[in-house]
């Protein structure tokens, strides 16, 4: 890792990287990109204890961990991105580091010819272009400096550079995070940190400030923008972990804005954190208005004053933050912990805050070891409340047990659960849009993956819920296979519309349809009959279900949910060479009826599988081949709308095919192509289909 001095000019400092990163290889460069991910996410959960002793003096030091926290703690394994933990032991034990720099540059080609667009496309069928839509950094560079042992600060500089031809209007070159600064004091009576500034990572609970932590059943085919550069470690680490490579520990966790404080090792074992500030539901503003004058609510008595709401509105700022906090405290050798959290998030309507919008979140949150059997659990309240929707509480429970296969011959977990339909939180795990009473009051925000009844992956949470996830797995030689089952019932009859998520072909799709045009007030609807959605890096669907009361146009019935991932993957050698092939079926129904398996029948709303099939293929030393085939059916029930003409409901059939290659250049460098054909087909709504293909070129550097 370089270290600038007065004394080293720039050329110096470039040789040296250069040298550095030749001389220490892929292991350098690996870990070089893990301290730029663990210094914006030094707050979580996953360090061990030894680790963090071994980083006593490190700038990441100057970020604290709660005693909580630490009790929850992995071993070489970063929230599933497995690192090498020496030259963390070796670099960042050192006191002498006054600025240190590194990063990554990645260029990112997009090409794509839709043969059959949905309608009004033109002319965007073909596109060719620099940039994967999402305007993730062509060039990344974190400064981070430490002026004594207390204290550090850091940003994040980011390049964009489009190719437009327009000039230089469209080339941005700013601090992507903005400036941030880390502080860390000692004393006899405990520990105590701050972090202020620019975005932070951070979570505080399941319930409260969470990200839901997907398993390991998704293909990884398409790259991620935050993948490192691997070769075929990727591949075998999903083959036995189901992590994959180095990437951005960031998406772990929920950003935020502000000021955190923290404190821990205090009397009695007790740890705190408090904050104030935002999320990302608090930083853009949804339903904006685009005449500021035709929205002074009539209850204000200050005159001429517009609200300014949403990205549409006046620049001028209004009020709109988050705050709360957590006590915890650790217990027992196994470092067992309970802690009492707290949300309380405000949104103004107006820009003297006299009408508001605002949610709030209490709980208690559980870590136990029981044996060895691990036990981890959450209970909590919360509202919403509007001008126009009157508070009311709802609770949200959580119960999830890990037994190791000692005791169940296989190993097991599971989660039990139960949330109101009332609780409402943007920032936790759960998926808060089923309340169609609470979204028609806020609206679905831009990038929301789902509205109404969501088909949900296991252990993906949703409110109005009460249910079960199963989870088990086995290894079978060269074999590992992997199970997941769901089952859940609506407490309160509530959906009038349900919503899956196109799987195989989404990501394509939704660089077609972006997610966050400029402007943005709500989600991206799309398609001939205005029924897909785009979010970040996919797309989903809304159903409208027919039986719903002819008077108020509200459900009649509740509705069951199952879900059942089945996954399989298998690793051998062909002439000596790795060969890996990952197989992935997903099924999912709503019905009027519990059913043990996710079926199509006369009590089924909606059934829809997935079956994704991945190969890869070390052709050559540091040169791999990629191929990918996905399958997605979706069916519709007689209770959801037909095509007029056909009179039939949905019957949708998608295709995707995938080849690539991944060539590791050099340690620190590889070039990843991949091309996609797609086919999508509903055959019963005849307007409904599209095909295409398309073709992406990635080189990433590290340095």
């Amino acid at each position: 890792m370089a270290q600038f001095h007065k004394t080293k000019t720039w050329k110096q400092a470039l040789r040296f990287y250069k040298d550095t990163i030749n001389s220490k290889g892929k292991k350098l460069t690996l870990c070089l990109c893990l301290i730029f991910l663990t210094f914006f996410s030094y707050s979580q959960d996953s360090f061990n204890n030894s680790l963090l002793n071994n980083l006593k003096y490190s700038l990441l030091d100057t970020t604290l961990n709660t005693e909580s926290q630490l009790s929850r703690s992995a071993s070489t394994v970063i929230q599933g991105i497995q690192y090498d933990s020496t030259f963390l032991k070796k670099k960042l034990r050192k006191k002498d580091q006054p600025l240190t720099i590194f990063g990554y540059y990645r260029a990112f080609l997009y090409g794509r010819n839709m043969t059959n667009p949905y309608p009004n496309l033109a002319p965007y069928e073909k596109a060719y272009g620099v940039g994967d839509g999402y305007r993730e950094p062509m060039l990344s560079m974190s400064v981070i400096g430490r002026p004594n042992g207390k204290s550090s600060f850091g940003t994040e500089l980011f390049m964009y550079t489009p190719y437009l031809g327009t000039g230089t209007e469209d080339n941005v070159f700013t601090m992507n995070l903005g400036l941030n600064f880390y502080g860390n004091f000692r004393t006899k009576a405990g520990n105590f940190g701050v972090r202020a500034g620019g975005i932070h990572w951070y979570n505080l609970s399941t319930f409260t400030i969470g990200v839901y932590q997907i398993l390991d059943r998704f293909s990884i085919f398409d790259r991620t923008p935050w993948e490192g550069v691997t070769n075929t470690d990727k591949y075998d680490n999903y083959f036995k972990t189901g992590a994959t490579s180095p990437g951005d520990l960031r998406w772990n966790n929920q950003a935020f804005q502000g000021l955190i404080i923290n404190g821990g090792k205090l009397p009695g074992n007790l740890s705190f954190d408090l904050f104030w500030g935002k999320t990302q539901p608090n930083g853009g503003l949804p339903g904006a208005i685009t005449d500021p004058y035709a929205s002074i609510p009539s209850t204000l008595d200050a005159g001429s004053v517009p609200n300014y709401l949403g990205f549409n509105g006046d620049s001028r700022l209004i009020p709109n933050f988050i705050s709360g906090g957590k006590i915890g405290r650790t217990f027992g050798k196994k470092r067992q912990s309970i802690s009492y959290n707290l949300i309380h998030s405000q949104t103004a309507l107006d820009s003297i805050n006299r009408v508001k919008r605002s949610y709030q979140v209490h709980s208690l949150a559980l870590d136990l070891k029981l044996a060895k059997v691990k036990v981890v659990g959450e209970l909590a309240v919360g509202n919403y409340e509007s001008p126009t929707y009157e508070k009311k509480w709802g609770e949200a429970l959580m119960l999830h047990t890990f037994i190791p296969k000692e005791y169940t011959f296989l190993p097991v977990d599971i989660q039990l659960y139960q949330i109101s339909k009332n609780f409402f939180n943007q920032n936790g795990a759960i998926a808060t849009n089923s309340n169609p009473d609470i979204l028609a009051d806020i609206g679905l925000i831009a990038g929301a993956n789902g509205a109404g009844g969501q088909l949900a992956q296991v252990n993906q949470l949703v409110h109005n819920r009460r249910g079960v996830n199963i989870n088990t797995g086995m290894e079978l030689g060269s074999f590992k296979f992997n199970v997941g089952w769901g089952l859940a019932q609506e407490i309160d009859v509530a959906s009038t519309t349900l919503s899956y998520v196109h799987r195989i072909n989404g990501l394509a799709i939704s660089r077609v349809y972006n997610p966050f045009p400029a402007g943005a007030t709500s989600p991206t609807v799309f398609g001939p009959y205005n029924r897909q959605v785009s979010f970040f890096r996919g797309i989903s669907e809304v159903v409208q279900t027919t039986d719903i009361d002819p008077v108020t146009a509200g459900a009649l019935n509740k509705k069951y949910f199952n879900a059942v991932d089945i996954q399989a993957k298998y690793k051998t050698s062909l002439n000596d060479n790795a060969l890996y092939f990952f197989y992935l079926g997903s099924f999912a129904s709503a019905e009027s009826k519990a059913s043990a398996i996710p079926s199509m029948n006369d009590d089924s709303y909606l059934f829809v599988q997935y079956h994704e099939f991945d190969l890869y293929y070390e052709l050559f030393p540091k040169f791999l081949v990629t191929g990918y085939l996905g399958i997605e059916n979706a069916r519709g029930g007689q209770f959801t709308n037909w095509d007029l003409e056909t009179q039939l409901p949905r019957d949708q059939f998608a295709t995707g095919l995938g080849l690539g290659f991944d060539w590791t250049v050099s340690e620190s460098t590889g070039i990843y192509f991949r091309h996609r054909w797609m086919e999508f087909e509903d055959r019963s709504f005849s307007l409904d289909k599209y095909k295409g293909r398309e073709i992406t070129i990635e080189l990433k550097t590290f340095f």
